[in-house]
């Protein structure tokens, strides 16, 4: 009696344990794919990421909740101008893979950066690889 009642008890446990997570762990299904060469989608007028842009207010994407569930892995090159003042304009996924999975959640978030007003004058064709990887999103290099 005294075993099966431990046994009730750490049953009880667990299931309250697994009950209390919101949110199971990701568990990724699908390979990351190869980074892309950034460098080769633009021309040497073209502002690439880190090179002129100074971030002043930047929150990443949150990882959508479809890809997370199902394991999905990929990343997104975001295009967009900076103005003079620092505000992000025209901004569009350039390329994604998988093909449209991240590319809603990396607008949303591009969209509402703001940078330090550039020093040279509004820049245009800036682009960012954005890694959604393991559950979370990263900048790529």
């Amino acid at each position: 009696m005294r075993f099966s009642g431990l046994i009730s008890g750490s049953f009880a446990a667990a299931v309250l344990v697994s009950c209390g997570s919101t949110s199971k762990p990701f568990n990724p299904t699908s390979q990351y794919p190869p980074d892309p060469w950034v460098k080769g989608y633009s021309t040497a007028d073209d502002c690439l990421g880190g090179e002129k842009l100074a971030a002043r207010d930047f929150t990443m994407p949150q990882y959508p909740s479809r890809p997370y569930r199902t394991g999905r892995q990929g990343w997104t090159i975001m295009r967009l101008d900076v103005d003079a003042s620092g505000q992000t304009r025209n901004v569009e996924v350039e390329r994604s893979v998988p093909d449209g999975m991240f590319d809603k959640a990396s607008e949303e978030a591009v969209e509402n950066w703001t940078f330090e007003p550039p020093t040279s004058g509004a820049l245009e064709n800036c682009r960012v690889l954005l890694r959604y990887r393991a559950g979370s999103v990263t900048l790529g290099g």
